[in-house]
């Protein structure tokens, strides 16, 4: 919309009335600042097209497949021994930086050691560990959560909303492959089911191809930003549901 020569304020608006999920704060805004900086330096990067979902793969993949509480029973790991700390130090070992908040608005990169206990009260984090505490918005401005100071992907989240957890179930299932395991599956405590993939070490075309296949089976590809939120894996959401674990694998072990 910023090539088509919308003013900001239309653009801003357009996305506010049509976005399909919550909006982090600036997000809109900072995208804009991003985009017109990079027309004018003439560095603008060409965009990654992600495939549309197609229906007819989708229905194929979902009819008849393992749901919920098949993903639930399929879990390696005892899901009623592990909580937040425990899914985060399987996840993060070592002592490394996270990214995590209550909400997009509150938020903060500590250690994981200065995280500990607090975890099953946050219902964000960044899904790859931080290379520093703060780094600068594309506004320029200094925070804790930003793309300059998220470090390299450690696990790709895919998360699909679109049809019934049982279907969402299905289609991280499908995705669970020789290609990079299904690591951790969580209930976002609404409507959709994010499904975290490992991938440190991949390169650019690795990492794009794989998500070209979660999307075309419907997945959301905001979860692509490599800074983006995702739930925490047993946190709690603002309204106070939990957001259950219904599976992690033993491949990390």
């Amino acid at each position: 919309m910023v090539d088509a020569d919308k003013s900001d304020d239309e653009i801003v608006e357009y996305c506010a009335e049509h976005c399909t999920r919550a909006l982090q704060p600036n997000e809109v805004e900072n995208a804009i600042i991003s985009r017109r900086g990079m027309l004018q330096r003439g560095t603008a990067a060409p965009k990654v097209r992600w495939p549309r979902p197609n229906p007819q793969l989708v229905r194929q993949i979902t009819y008849d497949s393992p749901g919920v509480a098949s993903l639930f029973k399929f879990s390696p790991m005892p899901l009623e021994e592990y909580d937040s700390e425990k899914i985060i130090d399987y996840l993060f070992p070592d002592n490394p930086l996270l990214c995590c908040g209550v909400s997009s608005h509150t938020f903060a990169t500590r250690s994981r050691e200065e995280w500990r206990g607090k975890l099953g009260n946050m219902q964000l984090i960044v899904p790859s560990p931080m290379n520093a505490k703060y780094g600068k918005t594309q506004a320029g401005k200094r925070s804790m959560h930003t793309l300059e100071n998220t470090g390299p992907r450690t696990y790709l989240v895919v998360e699909f909303d679109e049809g019934t957890h049982d279907d969402h179930a299905a289609l991280l299932w499908h995705l669970n492959s020789g290609v990079t395991p299904l690591i951790c599956a969580v209930m976002s405590g609404n409507k959709s089911l994010h499904g975290w993939f490992k991938v440190d070490g991949w390169d650019d075309e690795m990492l794009t191809n794989f998500f070209k296949q979660a999307t075309a089976i419907g997945a959301d590809p905001a979860t692509w930003t490599k800074s983006q939120f995702v739930r925490m894996p047993n946190g709690t959401r603002n309204c106070g549901t939990r957001q259950a674990t219904i599976y992690l694998t033993d491949k990390l072990l």
